[in-house]
């Protein structure tokens, strides 16, 4: 009797003990969680407050005491100017740089070419055209193929792609937008963007 539970006993523990090393060796990965959020923002509004606070981690115009942050905002909009939380424009280390390329096509972030803003020299510049006497007169329009890659202020990298100056992200070609008395207001913002919260520069 005393050998037969004896036996039985080893027996229970080594299935046990096999069991739970099938377990702890079962090599199959676990599928990745992508971490790249993609993101439209319609009608940020730059004429309620002259200066507008954005943040590209949350997604949210940042206000308040959060402005001085220099993780908390990335992006500050101040008219047709956009500036990063670095240099002259922010306590933070966000830096930017426009590339060539179209929204979809930017599958990777640059490794370099990325600056602070400075006086004189902002990070971000050239990504719209003003038509001054071409039809449409007075207007501020985006510059196709122009994307804003950002090194965020919390270390991430996003790319930005500015899609309108308008209220309402009209179309620049119809006569509605060709009056100046008709003419949606400006300093409202449409862009879409993509940020990559796992810290690689991948947009796939």
């Amino acid at each position: 009797m005393y050998n037969f539970k004896t036996l039985s006993l080893a027996l229970g523990a080594a299935v046990l003990l096999f069991a739970s090393s099938c377990d702890k060796n079962d090599d199959t990965p676990e599928p990745a969680v992508s971490k790249l959020t993609t993101k439209t923002v319609n009608d940020l509004d730059n004429v309620a407050t002259a200066t507008t606070y954005f943040s590209l981690a949350t997604g949210t115009q940042v206000t308040g005491a959060d402005t001085a942050s220099a993780t908390k905002w990335d992006l500050k909009f101040k008219a047709t100017s956009i500036f990063v939380n670095s240099g002259t424009s922010g306590t933070g280390t966000a830096q930017a740089q426009i590339v060539s390329s179209t929204f979809d096509s930017l599958t990777d972030a640059p490794t370099s070419g990325y600056k602070a803003d400075a006086t004189g020299a902002p990070a971000i510049s050239g990504w719209y055209t003003y038509t001054a006497t071409t039809e449409p007169q007075h207007a501020i329009l985006p510059v196709p193929g122009k994307i804003l890659v950002i090194k965020t202020a919390d270390g991430k990298y996003a790319k930005v792609e500015i899609l309108s100056y308008y209220k309402g992200n009209p179309s620049t070609t119809t006569a509605t937008f060709a009056d100046l008395t008709t003419r949606p207001a400006s300093r409202y913002y449409t862009f879409r963007y993509a940020y990559q919260g796992d810290g690689t520069t991948s947009f796939k």
